[in-house]
């Protein structure tokens, strides 16, 4: 709330056992999915939040280097002499993130198998005991309560925190980052029976009375509502009108643009284009590495895992097609609704001449 709204006050209750802080750091990690949807300009790729407060006097890798500045005002007359304190560390938020720890336990695998490798997950678990450690050492705790067990509490909080917090919002992410199977498997029903057919990669729609880009996204978007569809819509700094969230493996981007030609005569072009999601690029690492460990190990290609890999790549891209197949038939259908005429390739080019 604090990072939508500056003027928001927000009443946080005390957790005063360990499952109920887990439980209010998943809801938060589900919450950030969910906002992520309807407010992609205001996330990160990894889902996080981007704001410049501060919250929780999160830690400061530089805080032994810079203290915080005073403005003293001209002469030291200034009035109201406010404190500024040092920004917060970026790296920091890097090193406790889940992702660095899903990094570590990949790179602690590999080294299993590979010894030059086995140095560099124990640095990089250092890394993230150093934040919990930077904030057990700066929170402030009541006097009485100050003991050393209270000080490890504070470590293991701040090492489990962002850990809890990614992994509900990733698997959040995931389960609304997707359409249903009926959905997808539902085809559309045309007239001329047509709907989907063609270059899935490109298509064209004529119009004669002015029916340009604007109405046809509007038209799709109609479409999607109705059928269920998971989407997101550009926010003015992306490269797409319209992201199509599919299935675990991929997602359809969507882009328009519409051609004058004289009157109220256009051209609007669509162009549909995969796009990969996070399970199927850690999927298709972890083949790619076992890959590399036989050939470097054993000099010859291993069938039994090269088999396995190439049925899950022919799997993928029967499901990429099949997955853009049906977006095609939606545009389609939008495009009917508003009386367009599709045109091929070669219609289009008999148009621009």
């Amino acid at each position: 709330v604090i990072a939508f709204s500056p003027t928001a006050i927000v009443w946080h209750h005390r957790r005063f056992t360990l499952g109920a802080f887990r439980k209010q750091q998943a809801g938060y990690g589900e919450a950030e999915s969910m906002l992520r949807f309807k407010h992609l300009i205001f996330f990160g790729p990894t889902g996080t939040a981007k704001w410049r407060g501060q919250i929780y006097g999160s830690p400061r890798f530089s805080w032994f280097i810079n203290r915080p500045i005073i403005y003293h005002g001209i002469f030291g007359e200034g009035f109201f002499q406010s404190i500024y304190p040092s920004p917060q560390s970026e790296i920091a938020n890097y090193l406790s993130s889940i992702e660095w720890f899903v990094l570590t336990l990949f790179l602690f695998g590999l080294g299993i198998f590979l010894p030059i490798l086995r140095i560099v997950p124990y640095l990089m678990l250092g890394g993230t005991l150093c934040v919990a450690l930077s904030y057990m050492l700066r929170a402030r705790i009541e006097p009485k309560f100050d003991t050393i067990p209270a000080r490890l509490l504070v470590m293991f909080l701040a090492f489990a925190q962002p850990l809890v917090r990614g992994w509900n919002r990733y698997f959040t992410w995931l389960e609304f980052k997707r359409t249903p199977r009926g959905v997808i498997g539902t085809h559309e029903k045309m007239p001329s029976g047509k709907a989907g057919r063609g270059n899935l990669r490109r298509r064209n729609y004529w119009s004669e009375d002015g029916v340009e880009r604007n109405a046809l996204l509007k038209s799709t978007f109609q479409l999607l509502e109705e059928e269920g569809w998971s989407y997101s819509a550009d926010t003015g700094w992306k490269e797409w009108d319209i992201q199509i969230y599919g299935n675990f493996f991929w997602s359809v981007i969507l882009q328009t643009v519409t051609e004058y030609h004289g009157g109220p005569k256009c051209l609007t072009r669509v162009r549909l284009r995969y796009r990969f999601v996070t399970t199927t690029v850690i999927i298709n690492l972890l083949f790619l590495a076992m890959i590399i460990y036989r050939d470097l190990n054993s000099g010859n290609v291993d069938l039994r895992v090269l088999i396995p890999y190439g049925i899950f790549l022919l799997f993928l891209w029967t499901r990429a097609r099949r997955l853009k197949r049906r977006v095609a038939e939606i545009v389609d259908v939008a495009a009917y609704r508003l009386g367009l005429q599709r045109i091929g390739k070669r219609g289009a080019e008999d148009v621009i001449r």
